[in-house]
């Protein structure tokens, strides 16, 4: 485990987004498969040894009538350069079928191994056959360039480990 905290000389440095023109529940309806679906994709350009912070939100509906299933399955994973890039984060989240099947799923990631400039691609897939699920929005997908210092000298109390 990384712990970092934020000092005073950390600064915020760019800040790339996507978000849908019009960022609502029920603004699109784009049907999940089991192969990656992209969702959004942002590029920023990052210093060496800074580290960009990554969130993001999708709105999305299981489907599971007709499915013979009682929940729909969904993995959402972050990649870097490529949507068969490098896998930075994943998360798997599920809907059921009893109640509201609307979800909205949302995540943060610190990506740590970057350099220049970089492009952030946001995809979902069904993790089960046979399941059915679809993004309804919203969808944000936001990424924060933080530089990043690593001072030796520490101003932090003594026990803390976030020096």
């Amino acid at each position: 485990m990384i712990i970092i905290s934020h000092h005073h000389n950390d600064d915020f440095e760019r800040f790339a987004f996507f978000v849908l023109p019009t960022n609502t529940s029920g603004s699109v309806s784009i049907p999940l498969s089991a192969s990656p679906t992209t969702l959004a994709t942002i590029t920023i350009h990052s210093d060496r040894d800074d580290v960009v912070f990554l969130t993001g939100t999708v709105g999305w509906r299981a489907v599971t009538n007709g499915t013979g299933l009682s929940k729909a399955n969904v993995l959402f994973q972050i990649r870097r350069n490529a949507v068969g890039g490098s896998l930075i984060f994943s998360a798997d989240d599920s809907g059921e079928a009893n109640g509201d099947n609307n979800r909205v799923t949302s995540f943060n990631h610190v990506d740590t191994s970057i350099t220049s400039r970089t492009t952030y691609f946001l995809t979902a897939q069904l993790t089960d056959a046979g399941s059915a699920a679809t993004v309804i929005g919203p969808i944000t997908f936001t990424a924060t360039e933080i530089e990043f210092h690593h001072d030796t000298d520490c101003d932090c109390d003594s026990d803390s480990d976030l020096c």
